[in-house]
């Protein structure tokens, strides 16, 4: 009879080696990827943004219709172009919030905005196909002011100038890897965001 000797059976698993080669690769493509991934971040920051300035546009719209009144937006642009913002009704005679009437909605730019600045103008000339190639700087053109009639247009009145264009902003970011976005306001008082490095025939275009 033969006796055979029990075999040894290896336990499945990593050498060191193998694990330290893993993590070194890993590293090196975590440090790779981190540049691409701060600037998504960065100019996710900017679309929100201005997605925030297109919502209180048309809150503010749709309140002067609701109202059939006037309805004031505005951003004080604070510290550099820092976008919060607030909607509030108009007061009898004046061409500011009613002191009297509570505000309708108020944001205040919180994290979610992270180093996203805005630039605005109030001249029509800047909202035109072909007028976007140069960003509004950061901090320019503040504070914004657009006000609704009751008819939902902008208010054409004496000693008042709507803000037309804001452009949303990171300077944080090279200007290779930033992602700029415009909201506009045209007179009818529609408003619209649009991307200025959009190629022709895009919808998204400015």
């Amino acid at each position: 009879m033969i006796v055979r000797a029990p075999r040894v059976r290896r336990q499945a698993g990593f050498s060191m080696v193998e694990i330290v080669i893993t993590l070194l690769v890993s590293a090196i493509l975590v440090r790779l990827a981190a540049p691409s991934f701060g600037n998504w971040i960065g100019n996710q920051h900017v679309r929100t943004t201005a997605e925030a300035v297109l919502h209180g546009l048309n809150l503010a719209r749709a309140e002067a219709l609701r109202r059939n009144a006037r309805v004031l937006f505005t951003m004080a642009g604070a510290n550099g172009g820092e976008s919060a913002w607030q909607v509030c009704p108009v007061g009898p005679g004046i061409l500011a919030c009613d002191p009297l009437q509570p505000v309708i909605q108020v944001r205040d730019g919180g994290e979610e905005s992270g180093n996203a600045r805005i630039g605005a103008t109030t001249n029509a000339g800047l909202t035109v196909p072909g007028a976007f190639g140069a960003g509004l700087s950061p901090g320019t053109g503040v504070p914004v002011a657009v006000m609704f009639d009751g008819r939902g247009r902008l208010v054409n009145a004496a000693g008042w100038v709507n803000t037309v264009r804001v452009d949303v902003r990171n300077l944080a970011l090279a200007t290779a890897d930033e992602r700029r976005m415009s909201v506009v306001v045209n007179a009818s008082g529609g408003a619209r965001m649009c991307d200025p490095q959009a190629g022709a025939g895009n919808p998204r275009a400015c």
